[in-house]
């Protein structure tokens, strides 16, 4: 027999017509569980995703560029690196300090005495970054060592940190403290002693520079540079930085110009520099004077092993650009008149592979001063650094170098000085 339901008023509804809609209806309720549970697996799946990527930010992995770690959170790639050095130094003339400065050599019988020093002032530390942007690649360069401020050797030997680089580039541009544009930098001789030789141009200052690639060989360059007059007045006296409320500021008015076109190829490199300057009188009543320099430098490589390096700067009133400061840009006349100094160097290096890890080298240095004032006023100082290195392995280098130094007067006075040298870098 049939069951028989009811339906409508009055009327009998079978009871198997109303069982599908029952089973619709489990269903219908079967499908919101399983609705629910894949919005809760898609709430599970997105939070997951989020802590992967709050994990990924606080996660150091490689950089874009070989040597550098990626700063979390961020595009940018970080490289951190520098050197341990220390230098044994034994002075045979006269004490020299920790760097050779053939301009401190004394031309009188006076501190002729033997000296022996050891530092580790060189020593060093560099941060450079890399970030891709929409204008190119911006990276920057922070530089230091500890030729600052020098400390008591008798309990601490602490030297203050001294700040030689900081600097970013993007494109062509760079901004900040750097070498100067006007010095050869790819053509300076490696030497154990910091100081390197004489009459090489060598100065780091704050600038504005521009370089446009030419060719993939030739680029052009051009930079504002700080000013600092560097002289003497009538009396024989520096001219010195006026100082208010703390704030150092020289007499100058305008910054250097610089120009410079360098060639790059497999035969080498050749580099040519000119420099321009306004050296403003300190008096405010006498006249300015223009400074100028060329200077054309290179290296080369004449057989396997060998490298070959000079250069060579002329000019008028440059002489701070010339022996690392030593040198006067010109005097000030009683009337305030600035008078430029002419001035000249001349720098010559050769180094020879001897085996994978021996290299030797040799380096001639002079700066030539054309007009002086006083019997006294440095006429002209010469170095040569016979250099050699031993790189027992990657990242480790020992050097011993024999260093002669000269310096001569206005009279025709000189004295000689020797210095023997070890020293051993770590690098990092």
């Amino acid at each position: 027999m049939t069951a028989i339901g009811i339906g409508a008023p009055g009327m009998p509804v079978p009871t198997a017509l109303a069982q599908p809609r029952g089973e619709i209806a489990v269903v219908r309720e079967e499908m919101e569980r399983l609705r629910a549970a894949v919005a809760e697996l898609e709430d599970r799946l997105r939070r997951m995703g989020e802590e992967v990527q709050a994990t990924r930010q606080n996660v150091v992995t490689g950089g874009d560029r070989p040597g550098t770690f990626r700063l979390p959170g961020t595009d940018t790639s970080v490289q951190i690196g520098g050197y341990v050095k220390v230098d044994l130094i034994y002075d045979a003339s006269e004490a020299l300090g920790d760097t050779f400065v053939p301009e401190s050599i004394t031309t009188t019988d006076t501190g002729d005495r033997q000296r022996f020093r050891a530092h580790a002032r060189q020593s060093r530390l560099f941060v450079r970054t890399f970030t891709p942007t929409g204008w190119g690649e911006l990276s920057t360069w922070f530089e230091g060592d500890f030729f600052g401020a020098g400390g008591n050797e008798v309990f601490s030997n602490s030297s203050s940190f001294r700040l030689r680089h900081a600097v970013a580039t993007i494109g062509g541009l760079t901004l900040g403290q750097t070498w100067s544009n006007f010095m050869p930098i790819e053509s300076y001789p490696s030497t154990v002693d910091f100081q390197g030789p004489a009459g090489v141009t060598f100065i780091r200052q704050a600038q504005v520079r521009y370089t446009h690639a030419l060719t993939q060989s030739l680029s052009l360059s051009a930079s504002l540079e700080n000013s600092e007059f560097s002289g003497r007045d009538a009396a024989g006296n520096p001219i010195a930085e006026s100082t208010t409320l703390g704030i150092r500021a020289g007499v100058d008015k305008v910054p250097d110009v610089t120009v410079a076109a360098t060639w790059r190829g497999s035969w080498g490199l050749l580099k040519l520099a000119g420099v321009g300057r306004i050296l403003g009188s300190p008096s405010g009543t006498g006249d300015d004077a223009i400074g100028w320099g060329v200077n054309i430098s290179g290296n080369t490589s004449l057989w396997p092993g060998n490298r070959i390096m000079g250069a060579f700067t002329y000019g008028d009133g440059l002489g701070r650009y010339l022996t690392n400061g030593f040198g006067q840009d010109a005097f000030v006349d009683a009337a305030g008149n600035v008078n430029p100094i002419r001035a000249f160097g001349v720098v010559a290096s050769i180094r020879q592979e001897i085996t994978k890890e021996v290299a030797a080298q040799l380096t001639y240095g002079r700066a030539q001063f054309e007009e002086s004032r006083r019997p006294t006023d440095l006429n002209n100082v010469n170095t040569v650094h016979a250099s050699l290195f031993w790189t027992p392995i990657p990242r480790l280098t020992f050097g011993g170098e024999v260093i002669w130094g000269n310096r001569e007067n206005a009279n025709g006075r000189s004295d000689d000085a020797w210095r023997f040298q070890l020293a051993a870098q770590a690098n990092f």
